[in-house]
């Protein structure tokens, strides 16, 4: 099932079934597109709420939810997680290029609990923590370079209650709510959850369940933590301060007076979970840069022997790195083709250049072409002597000759 916008909703049909005739190739699938009002992530869900079956993994364990996170493609050399543990050190804001990214995720573990996840716009110089948390768990694990999949399995009554709800955003506004819900009932009686809870779980239930189940947990360790009691002592020579590593603003401890009296209990029925993908690839394609870092990082999971075919045609002094070169596509004199991914049936001119950038099947690219950065779709031509940086081309176009673009998008 594809939910997408009204307004793309004939073109992504047309595309599904008339282009990859998806009925033809996958004769046991069934690809449905719906259509929806809105422009946030809850009012797709709100659409599709009474088709959605849960997984049985999912079902087994029997969390509220579990959010799917991941490494970057790219982390920076220094660490991006660490354990509370007692001391004087300071929690240092990320200060790489994806600093916009960057969450502050704290996971115990053991569990696979998600305690909370916190955007770096929202933190200032210290990052609250709250007292109920550290009483209830023996180490709080706060990750700085962990991204959210937006990927996510929810008990049927979060997708009912979201029905009923004015939530326009999952990851905004839903999955903050639901991690509060933790160990706030006041908040959840509030907002009214209390009457979508028709089958409460239990915490030590939930942690039984998942050791009966198949995957172990999924990703992450599942093997108890250490003492509770051992560790909190430890905290309470330091003034209330935590040290996850790596950060400039200090983790400060909530009491109950700083969180107007909230009830300290973790709630029974609210459970969150999270895994984290550490085998293997995972990243989420939401923009044009993130799709040519995903290719990048596809391309480098193929052996070099594979990433050019034989069917290939290359002529004289055309030179490829880095490449995945699709079946009878042809490349002229002098080209050059370096990170990048193009598809099949392509014909590349001479002295061409190709940088970080996808050509998708049956395209054709005069002479003297420089595309950087650029994505160009299926059946597409550029023409002779045109540069194009960070563009997009859509299917079935044409770019005459000479053109310059930069940033642009071009569809019919």
């Amino acid at each position: 099932m594809i939910v997408c916008q009204e307004d793309s909703h004939k073109k992504i049909s047309s595309y599904i079934h008339n282009i990859l005739n998806v009925s033809e190739r996958y004769p046991n699938t069934k690809v449905e597109v719906v259509k929806v009002k809105g422009n946030g992530s809850a009012d797709a869900l709100r659409l599709v709420a009474n088709r959605i079956k849960l997984l049985d993994v999912f079902r087994i364990q029997s969390p509220t939810f579990t959010a799917l996170f991941h490494e970057p493609l790219k982390p920076d050399n220094d660490s991006g997680s660490g354990s509370g543990s007692g001391g004087g050190n300071s929690l240092q804001k990320n200060s790489n290029k994806d600093d916009d990214l960057t969450e502050y995720v704290a996971i115990d573990h053991s569990t696979c609990r998600l305690l909370f996840a916190v955007g770096s716009d929202e933190v200032d110089d210290e990052l609250p923590v709250r007292m109920s948390i550290l009483d209830k768990f023996a180490v709080v694990n706060i990750h700085t370079k962990l991204r959210d999949a937006h990927l996510y399995v929810f008990k049927h009554w979060v997708i009912d209650y979201v029905a009923r709800s004015k939530i326009q955003s999952i990851k905004d506004e839903l999955i903050p709510m639901l991690t509060h819900f933790q160990y706030s009932e006041k908040v959840l009686k509030r907002e009214g959850v209390d009457k979508f809870l028709t089958q409460p779980s239990n915490f030590d239930d939930f942690y039984n369940a998942r050791n009966e189940s198949s995957t172990g947990g999924g990703f992450v360790n599942s093997h108890p933590s250490a003492s509770i009691n051992a560790y909190y002592a430890n905290l309470s020579h330091h003034q209330n301060s935590i040290t996850p590593a790596s950060a400039s603003s200090s983790a400060i401890l909530l009491e109950n007076e700083d969180v107007d009296q909230e009830s300290t209990d973790f709630h029974k029925s609210i459970i969150c979970t999270a895994l984290v993908a550490r085998e293997g690839l995972c990243f989420r394609v939401n923009s044009v840069p993130t799709y040519l870092e995903g290719s990048r990082a596809l391309i480098k999971t193929i052996s070099p022997e594979d990433l050019v075919p034989r069917s290939v045609e290359r002529q004289k002094g055309c030179q490829v790195g880095d490449s995945l070169i699709g079946d009878s596509t042809r490349i002229g004199e002098k080209t050059g083709i370096k990170k990048s991914v193009i598809g099949k049936h392509c014909v590349i001119g001479k002295n061409v250049k190709i940088i970080n950038s996808v050509l998708m099947d049956h395209c054709v690219i005069g002479d003297k072409v420089i595309l950087e950065g650029t994505v160009v779709c299926d059946n597409s031509k550029v023409f002779e002597q045109c540069t194009l940086k960070d563009c997009q081309v859509g299917p079935n176009l044409t770019i005459e000759k000479e053109v310059n673009g930069k940033g642009e998008t071009y569809i019919d």
